[in-house]
């Protein structure tokens, strides 16, 4: 597993701890588990959408020895509701995550998060929002 993958679970699985969350079900976009059709609750679909990995001295103000590698990626959490459900709940949800997101940062990695508005996904019959953010950290090395 690489760097932003431990990162970014470590994140989400503080997220599962949020009791405003305990609902939610969470899956990886193209992991194990299918996603059922229709959708019977809430279902986060976590997915990195962009990812850098840079190697350079990092070391700025602190020393100019210090280099490393410094990694960056964009990760979507895209929340579904059922449309029978007419998105009961589902920006409370959102909010939740933006909330969590910066409990679960203990590391303080995340630079930037936002959500988008509510809309529908037809090959799903379901309305979802989807929460954005990016994250940053840097593994350094002496030498």
């Amino acid at each position: 597993m690489n760097q932003i993958e431990k990162q970014i679970d470590r994140i989400i699985a503080s997220l599962k701890l949020n009791e405003g969350l305990r609902s939610v079900r969470f899956v990886r976009e193209y992991g194990p588990h299918n996603v059922e059709n229709p959708i019977s609750g809430l279902l986060a679909v976590v997915s990195v959408t962009d990812t850098s990995l840079s190697k350079s001295y990092i070391g700025g103000y602190l020393s100019s020895t210090i280099k490393g590698d410094s990694y960056a990626a964009k990760v979507e959490i895209r929340v579904y509701a059922p449309a029978t459900e007419n998105g009961s709940g589902l920006s409370e949800i959102v909010s939740e995550l933006l909330t969590g997101l910066k409990k679960a940062d203990s590391q303080k990695i995340i630079v930037e998060s936002d959500a988008s508005p509510i809309a529908f996904d037809p090959d799903l019959n379901a309305i979802y929002r989807t929460v954005h953010f990016e994250i940053e950290f840097c593994l350094c090395e002496e030498g």
